[in-house]
């Protein structure tokens, strides 16, 4: 039976000044009817143009097919021009495409309604009428409220989560054959992942149609792919089914990424092995394979012979590799590692771990101390600038810090984490509450009081390129706290101090001549933790500080953020919205809702025993990569409609309006957060 899509020796290449780019080296790969596949790889391996090329949408130049077939229902696509009837046809219309970012792909011009009857009126040549109810349903259909008032919206009127589900509604429009989504969730939260991926495996199932998921996300694969493709340097390195990949891994690359991910079913004390190194460059590739100098089962083979050709080690399962390597299901690293001992050496007892003294009965100093903090930012209307509402970002938060201990800081985007993180730094004038640090009140002091305070409580942001000063050095960004609080004496003193500092986060201190953007995105983090770290700080937020990264190079910085915290007792306010990751780092978890916390305790009751149906969605939206544990997990728990807005917040109980266990009682009553059993507390009437 001839497959749905079939790929054969795909070669597409760029020309640029340094040379000629191979982003996609002789990629072969089939889709089928109904079928659900999943392309996995790092940032840079190919993933994505190799779909734009099937469908002809590289730029040309710099980029150009040099080679191979596009096979669609047995018709080659590559043999004709980009803009032919022929290709236009299937582009939009038999094959559809989401987008990673809905934002840049949207028109900003034209609202939702519009663009999608363009696509309807120029593949299925519907009236204006038709196409625009055939609109409307759509959006109903993806779970968009108000549908036929929405469609008359722009794009900027719509959170994420909505964009994304306009794009499926596009791309959907014209029942194609064959659906490409190209990394749909990477902007988006836990839970709206959740809901966009059942929609797209639930509208798979009622209309037959295929579906291409290309994703970084091992665990979204190994939730909903029948048969994954491993892609690094722009070739495939490894295919089969999903429970082949997962329980039989051949190629040292994919064992790498599984040994790199945070799981949430992870036991505690498992150590992250990051691949060690970066992805090569694509430009003028030598012809051995691309992951040798970050292999660590290579052999003399691999020095002497060019890259293999995929080769069968199973039934439907190919690898690219000379070692004959099948590992069983993958083996999580536990073990003892002293403490401060570098990333890759094993575990850490509790009686070694600063994070783990708890359980030992120790007593600890409480490091930092917020009580009832709130945080409202006014908004205005008129030229007189007349305030007409507030926001309220932080609405009654309270928790503590012990010395050496790291909290984890979870929720949604928009439920107040970051804005409660700079608030405790005194970057946010708070509105009302108390912040005690080290013992002393430092929530309502004038910014030249706070400043003393700034040497020991720092920030690690988000995303490190745009916190980094692209005119500056990475040795002058490192080093300019030193200058601004006079930690040094001498010319020489400062110089061995960021030597030091670059040392200390495993970089080579003779980059430090570089700009920013001569570094990856793994190095500019490390830049911005040295930098952090330049004050000698004994607190630290981490806002998100891993989001923008590859899995790999997510694994490197958690195993860093570990070691620096052994290493010199760091305590962490650690800000993220993934679970998997808060499990991995945190000895206590604070759930935030709306600018309230909803659930705090430490990490394993809350894991094992989570008492906020937030909490469980949150816990159960999260997938876990291993086909074999996702199939025995209990259904995922999907929330309905978006985050409330701040403007208008629902009465009662702020989550309420999506809780599947609400009752009358709860859209009348805020809960108290209250101490359900020892040091677990939780906001619900339910508990």
């Amino acid at each position: 039976m001839a497959h749905l899509l079939e790929v054969k020796n795909l070669r597409t290449e760029f020309k640029l000044d340094s040379g000629v780019v191979q982003a996609v080296d002789d990629v072969s790969y089939y889709i089928d009817e109904g079928e659900i596949v999943g392309l996995v790889g790092e940032s840079g391996c190919g993933k994505s143009v190799t779909q734009l090329s099937v469908l002809q949408l590289i730029a040309m130049p710099p980029g150009r097919i040099v080679g191979g077939q596009a096979l669609f229902e047995g018709v080659d696509l590559l043999q004709f021009p980009p803009e032919s009837d022929r290709v236009r046809a299937v582009r939009g219309g038999k094959i559809g495409i989401i987008f990673q970012e809905p934002m840049t792909s949207l028109n900003p011009v034209l609202t939702i309604g519009q663009q999608i009857r363009e696509s309807l009126m120029l593949h299925l040549k519907m009236d204006r009428g038709t196409a625009e109810a055939r609109a409307i349903e759509l959006l109903k259909q993806v779970g968009i409220p108000d549908a036929a008032e929405r469609s008359d919206h722009y794009p900027h009127q719509f959170s994420g989560g909505m964009r994304q589900r306009v794009m499926i509604a596009m791309a959907m429009s014209c029942s194609p054959k064959l659906l490409i989504a190209d990394e749909p969730t990477t902007a988006v939260d836990v839970t709206t992942q959740a809901q966009l991926l059942e929609l797209l495996k639930d509208t798979v199932e009622r209309l037959h149609t295929s579906l291409l998921i290309v994703t970084h996300n091992l665990g979204v694969v190994a939730r909903y792919a029948q048969r994954i493709y491993v892609m690094y340097a722009g070739r495939i390195v490894e295919s089969g089914s999903a429970k082949a990949i997962f329980g039989e891994t051949a190629h040292p690359y994919t064992v790498g990424l599984l040994k790199s991910v945070p799981r949430l079913d992870a036991p505690t004390g498992r150590q992250l092995v990051p691949i060690e190194g970066l992805p090569p460059s694509l430009i003028n590739r030598p012809p051995q394979c691309a992951f040798l100098p970050r292999c660590s089962r290579r052999v003399e083979k691999c020095f002497q012979e060019p890259w293999p050709s995929l080769r069968f080690v199973g039934e439907g399962h190919q690898v690219s590799c000379f070692v004959d390597l099948k590992e069983k299901p993958l083996e999580l690293s536990v073990g003892p590692r002293r403490a401060g001992a570098p990333a890759g050496e094993g575990g850490v007892t509790p009686e070694t771990e600063p994070g783990r003294r708890r359980s030992t009965g120790q007593p600890r100093e409480t490091l930092l101390k917020v009580q009832d903090l709130h945080m409202h930012f006014p908004v205005t209307k008129g030229l007189l600038r007349r305030k007409v509402a507030d926001i309220k970002a932080v609405d009654g938060v309270s928790f503590q810090l012990e010395r050496g201990e790291t909290l984890g800081l979870v929720g949604e985007s928009g439920c107040g984490k970051t804005t409660t993180g700079r608030c405790v730094l005194r970057l946010y004038e708070p509105t009302a509450g108390e912040i005690r640090f080290e013992g002393q009140a430092i929530g309502h002091l004038p910014k030249r009081q706070v400043r003393p305070y700034r040497q020991k409580m720092q920030l690690i942001f988000q995303d490190p390129y745009s916190s980094l000063d692209p005119r500056q050095s990475a040795g002058d960004i490192v080093g300019e706290p030193l200058k601004i609080h006079h930690l040094v004496k001498s010319q020489g003193e400062y110089r061995d101090r960021v030597a030091e500092l670059f040392r200390m986060v495993g970089l080579n201190p003779g980059l430090g001549d570089r700009v920013p953007h001569e570094f990856s995105g793994g190095q500019r983090q490390r830049i911005g933790i040295a930098r952090a770290l330049a004050c000698n700080p004994s607190f630290i937020v981490c806002d998100e500080p891993i989001s923008a990264l590859d899995v790999s190079i997510q694994a490197q910085i958690i195993n860093l953020l570990e070691e620096l915290r052994y290493r010199l007792n760091l305590t962490y306010l650690f800000i993220a919205h993934d679970l998997s990751v808060v499990r991995h780092l945190s000895d206590r978890v604070a759930v935030m809702y709306l600018g309230r916390i909803v659930e705090m305790c430490d990490c394993e009751s809350l894991y094992e025993n989570p008492l906020h149906p937030y909490t469980r969605a949150l816990l159960s939206a999260i997938p876990i990569p291993d086909p074999a544990v996702e199939e025995k997990r209990a259904q995922i728990i999907l929330l309905q409609g978006e985050v409330p807005s701040l403007l208008t917040p629902p009465t009662g109980c702020p989550f309420h309006p999506r809780c599947p266990m609400a009752l009358q009682e709860c859209s009348e009553v805020i809960p108290p957060l209250r101490e359900i059993d020892e040091g677990h507390q939780v906001a619900c009437i339910r508990a």
